[in-house]
C-alpha cells in the first residue's frame, strides 16, 4: 500500500520539474533574444524646421533730459511722455497697450566720482521709459522706424528696442516632431539598407530643444536635450528648429 502511494507523488514531482525546466528555458531564450536584438540597433538624429511670423512685440523706448530745476525738468518730462503717447495712439495703438515707466532721476552733485565744475543747469538727469506690448507686430515695426520724426519735436530718444516673439509653439510642436521623427527614420532606413536589414520599432527617443531665432540670422540656437526655448532675435520673421535622437531596432 505504501509503495502505491509513492508512485503518484513521484509522477507529480517529475511533472513539476519538467514544467520548471521549460519555464526556465523560455526565460533564458527570451533573454538571449533580447540581448541579440539590443545589439542590432542604430541611433540617428532627425531634424525639422519651419518658418513662422512673430505674433507678439515687446517694445521699449526711452528718453533723457538734463536741467537744474527739478520742477521744470519734471514738467518737460510729462510733456515728452504725452507727446510720445499721442504719437503712438495716432499710429493705431490702444492706450491700454502703452505703459510709461518709472521716472529715474540722477543728481550729478551727489555722485562722489563726479567731474569738477558741473554747470548748475546740467545738475540733474531725468530718464523715462515707455513700453508697448502689442500683437500688431507689423505696426510696431513700421512705427519704430517713424520715431525719428519726433526729433523735429525736440525729443531725442536714448533707446529704441523691440523684442519680437513667437508664442504659438504648441500649435506646431506636434507636427514638427512628426517631421523630425520621419527624417530620423529615413536616415535609419539608409543604414538598414546598407546592412541588409529592416528598420524595426523604436528602442528609445529623446527630444531636443526647440530653438526660435531670426530667420535670416547666421547665429541660430543649436538646441540640446529637453524643451527649453532660447531667447528670440529681434525680427518678425522667425525660424523654429528641433532635433530628435532615436534608436531603432534592426530586424534581419
Amino acid at each position: 500500500m505504501e509503495e502505491k502511494n509513492r508512485l503518484p507523488a513521484a509522477a507529480l514531482l517529475g511533472l513539476l520539474v519538467a514544467i520548471g525546466l521549460s519555464v526556465a528555458g523560455y526565460f533564458v531564450s527570451e533573454t538571449l533574444y533580447k540581448g541579440r536584438a539590443a545589439s542590432n540597433t542604430v541611433t540617428v538624429k532627425g531634424f525639422a524646421e519651419r518658418d513662422v511670423k512673430a505674433d507678439l512685440a515687446l517694445w521699449q523706448f526711452s528718453y533723457a533730459l538734463t536741467g537744474g530745476d527739478l520742477a521744470q525738468l519734471y514738467a518737460r518730462s510729462s510733456e515728452n511722455e504725452k507727446t510720445l503717447t499721442d504719437f503712438l495712439v495716432q499710429k493705431g495703438f490702444p492706450r491700454a497697450e502703452i505703459k510709461p515707466g518709472s521716472v529715474q532721476l540722477e543728481d550729478l552733485l551727489a555722485n562722489q566720482y563726479r567731474t569738477n565744475n558741473i554747470p548748475a543747469d546740467k545738475r540733474y538727469i531725468l530718464r523715462n521709459t515707455i513700453s508697448v506690448r502689442s500683437t500688431a507686430v507689423e505696426r510696431v515695426e513700421t512705427t519704430q522706424r517713424a520715431l525719428n520724426d519726433l526729433i523735429r519735436q525736440g525729443i531725442v530718444l536714448t533707446g529704441n528696442n523691440v523684442d519680437f516673439q513667437f508664442t504659438r509653439l504648441n500649435d506646431i510642436k506636434a507636427a514638427m516632431l512628426r517631421d523630425a521623427t520621419k527624417n530620423a527614420r529615413d536616415a535609419a532606413q539608409q543604414f538598414a539598407n546598407d546592412a541588409d536589414s529592416r528598420v524595426g520599432s523604436i528602442q528609445s527617443a529623446t527630444q531636443g530643444f526647440f530653438s526660435i531665432g531670426s530667420r535670416d540670422s547666421a547665429a541660430q540656437g543649436t538646441g540640446g536635450e529637453g524643451g527649453y526655448v532660447p531667447p528670440q532675435a529681434s525680427s518678425i520673421d522667425k525660424k523654429v528648429r528641433v532635433v530628435v535622437t532615436l534608436t531603432y531596432y534592426l530586424d534581419r
